[in-house]
């Protein structure tokens, strides 16, 4: 009965938080905490890390530990001497809005019990179809809300929110690049769902009933998303998502029969066909759009490259250590360009922005954890675990290039709902991890 609780909540974080605005409302951001901290109480076991992941969350808490705790002024001016003339007489910490800190470490927290949850449903048999069918019911209720959206009046958001951020509405969004990395967050787990379908078509009986069921409804679920990231003209999404399905090829061909090409061949011609279709109308507009990556709506002229020097710039004041975890928004002020009116609280740019709050430091310790989750993620090893296990690994490699790659020009994680997408993910990495090498394990052992 647990299970079953654990599995249902976790289904109401993505689901909830996709439906009301993206999780960015406090009240939901309340109810996502309460549910993490439920998780964290079920917890028997923490899952099992890999070392490189092990030292970094340990690297991490000491950071934060680091920029919280007070220290006097004159060792805050040695380690960070660009803010030596703005920051506290006394002691203070290191983080220069130390609520901030907090916060953005209570978020990084909550999305670890999310990735605690996850990887424990993907270590069952019967988990890790429900987290699959999670993400990507995930992405078809956005694009579904995307498709009626657009048609109506773009000043509101879910049809009755004012929307006082400007760009177009898609569904629970109101920025457009944010919307397109959901998209790039969900669509993988479909095309995971209909490469095992595909897979099981040759069987016969009733798995064979169910692989055609599974094949028709990851096909409109796939169908449906691409041609809404195409609607939305999201530059980058549509990039990085169109590279980062050609960089990961290699992750999903081990087809041996040419007999059973011919499903995939079909299946892959029909949703090109629907896809252009739905989208037909927009490209214009997307090829308006990509002519000019870098350039940023609503500021004044200044391109992304301006942004990123003023970050540049920002994290030089305290390259070791950072200015804080969650305080970009709060000392950029230093070192923006001029923007006019436009307030700047992002850096488009989420590698130079944690960078520039967690310095050098912290950008070793994301290193680790990106490493720690490429040595899980090798072609070679993934190729190796039979089919289920294959392409879900497969699609979270998808998922993870295109987010990484996307987070160099945005800073679609720090909505809510994206965040939670991608530890579910990480969980899903972390949870087949340990199940793949458990088994193998017993494999060596039974014989002796």
């Amino acid at each position: 009965m647990i299970v079953q609780l654990l599995q249902a909540l976790f289904v109401l974080v993505l689901l909830g938080n996709m439906l009301a605005f993206a999780g960015v409302d406090p009240i939901s951001r309340f109810v996502t905490a309460g549910i993490a901290l439920f998780f964290a109480l079920q917890l028997r076991r923490l899952p099992a890390l890999p070392r490189f992941h092990r030292t970094a969350l340990w690297g991490l808490a000491a950071l934060v530990f680091l920029q919280l705790v007070p220290l006097p002024h004159v060792v805050r001016a040695l380690i960070q001497p660009g803010f030596a003339e703005v920051s506290a007489a006394g002691w203070a910490p290191l983080s220069l809005a130390p609520w901030a800190t907090v916060h953005m470490t209570a978020s990084l927290v909550v999305a670890a019990l999310i990735a605690c949850q996850a990887a424990r449903m993907a270590q069952t048999r019967s988990g890790l179809p429900v987290l699959l069918v999670t993400i990507a019911a995930t992405g078809v209720l956005a694009a579904m809300l995307g498709l009626v959206a657009e048609s109506t009046d773009p000043s509101k958001v879910l049809f009755f929110r004012d929307n006082v951020f400007g760009g177009g509405v898609y569904g629970p969004f109101v920025n457009r690049n944010h919307f397109a990395q959901a998209m790039e967050l969900t669509i993988p787990a479909a095309i995971a769902l209909l490469a095992v379908a595909i897979r099981r078509l040759p069987e016969r009986g009733l798995v064979r009933q169910k692989a055609v069921v599974s094949a028709l409804a990851s096909g409109i679920a796939i169908a449906v998303c691409l041609a809404t990231l195409l609607r939305s003209s999201s530059r980058g999404g549509i990039l990085f998502m169109a590279l980062a399905l050609v960089m990961t090829v290699p992750w999903w061909q081990r087809l041996k029969h040419r007999s059973r090409r011919w499903p995939a061949l079909v299946m892959a011609a029909l949703l090109v066909v629907i896809i252009g279709s739905l989208s037909w109308t927009r490209i214009p507009d997307i090829q308006e759009r990509v002519a000019d990556l870098v350039a940023v709506e609503g500021l004044e002229g200044n391109t992304r490259i301006d942004l990123w020097r003023g970050t540049v710039a920002s994290w030089k004041r305290s390259p070791i250590l950072g200015s804080g975890l969650g305080t970009y928004r709060y000392v950029i002020g230093m070192d923006k360009p001029a923007s006019g009116a436009a307030a700047l609280e992002q850096a488009h740019n989420d590698w130079l922005e944690w960078g520039a709050t967690s310095g050098l430091v912290g950008m070793v310790l994301l290193g680790a954890l990106v490493f720690g989750l490429g040595q899980i993620l090798m072609p070679g090893r993934v190729r190796n675990l039979r089919a289920e296990l294959r392409y879900a690994l497969a699609g979270a490699t998808l998922a993870l290039v295109a987010t990484m790659m996307h987070e160099m020009i945005g800073f679609g994680l720090q909505t809510p709902v994206n965040r939670y997408l991608l530890a579910a993910w990480v969980g899903l990495v972390l949870g087949l991890w340990e199940r793949s090498s458990g088994r193998k394990r017993r494999t060596t052992e039974a014989p002796t």
